[in-house]
């Protein structure tokens, strides 16, 4: 199994992971303008953060099969 911090595709995972959490905190930090939205902005803003994810989770599914890489198990061991 190669350095799995020598492959690409943890840095990009990484990143993506990291700007998921900075729009999750601007979403979380803007809630009152974002109750204000109509309805079809918030299903579009829904539907971005649901791609996102999916894409997210997705290059998880490749690490783990590919480089047997499961953040989980990480940080589940004490």
């Amino acid at each position: 199994m190669p350095n799995i911090f020598l492959v690409p595709s943890i840095y990009a995972s990484t990143i993506s992971g990291f700007l998921i959490l900075i729009a999750l905190v601007i979403v979380l930090r803007n809630i009152k303008k974002l109750q204000k939205i109509d309805t079809y902005k918030l299903i579009i803003l829904v539907l971005g953060f649901s791609l996102v994810i999916g894409v997210h989770g997705i290059s998880h599914l490749g690490l783990e099969t590919i480089y047997g890489y499961n953040p989980m198990l990480l940080l589940s061991r004490q």
